[in-house]
């Protein structure tokens, strides 16, 4: 069996995400479980919500390695377009990509209210080291032929304003933590961890959709033996 063209793979996802986002949210606002301005987490952390929750980010997890290991695949069939080091280089980003997927699935199975430590420990993995991989491929995608200028750009930018981010969030966190903003500004510093948080969702949806084209490049044939993964050799048909 073979799959030509592989850009349903990240469309799924986005498509998964956003689904359980707005059903886990829903479900939160409607038992009252949370005001409507809330962390992502927060519709995790009580019935029934935070099984949609569970479910959603567990698939987003599984999926978003399946994605990894073709972005990895893709790197090292344009190979020639970058340096001797690049495979090196791809495997210390899968294993980035990895932890993140790691960090997610333990993000989702320890609720923040009842397990908040190891929860942060796991939303940290999964936002730091996805960020750093996506801006790192994203950076690489410039050097792919046959890949369109404005997908590239999107995507940079995207990952570029979802590493800072990152850095924002865990600023804001940890002046709250820390208690190093007063009373206050600590509900200013709230709305703006929330914000952010929200907006890295988007942003993550958005690398998503851009995953489309290049994903299209690439030939999955699965048989007996195994899988094959190639590039797919109609380009044209492909972007």
């Amino acid at each position: 069996m073979e799959f030509r063209g592989l850009g349903f793979v990240p469309l799924f996802i986005a498509l998964w995400c956003t689904a359980w986002v707005v059903v886990s949210y829903t479900l939160t606002v409607i038992y009252g479980h949370a005001p409507l301005l809330m962390y992502i987490s927060q519709t995790g952390n009580y019935y029934p919500e935070n099984i949609t929750f569970k479910i959603g980010f567990l698939g987003m997890s599984n999926a978003t390695l399946v994605l990894m290991l073709l972005q990895y695949n893709f790197i090292l069939l344009h190979a020639e377009a970058f340096g001797a080091r690049q495979p090196m280089i791809q495997r210390i980003l899968l294993a980035m990509g990895i932890t993140s997927c790691i960090g997610t699935a333990v993000m989702s199975v320890f609720e923040t209210d009842f397990y908040p430590v190891t929860h942060r420990v796991g939303a940290f993995c999964a936002f730091a080291c996805g960020c750093v991989y996506n801006l790192w491929q994203a950076i690489l995608l410039y050097e792919v032929p046959g890949i369109r200028r404005a997908i590239c750009h999107i995507r940079m930018v995207s990952s570029a304003m979802a590493f800072i981010g990152v850095i924002t969030f865990i600023g804001c966190r940890v002046s709250v933590y820390t208690k190093l903003c007063t009373e206050d500004y600590e509900k200013i510093i709230e709305i703006i961890s929330i914000s952010t948080e929200w907006l890295m969702l988007l942003l993550i949806l958005i690398q998503l959709v851009t995953c489309f084209q290049p994903m299209q490049h690439l030939s999955l044939t699965v048989s007996r033996k195994g899988y094959t993964i190639c590039k797919r050799e109609n380009q044209d048909s492909a972007v």
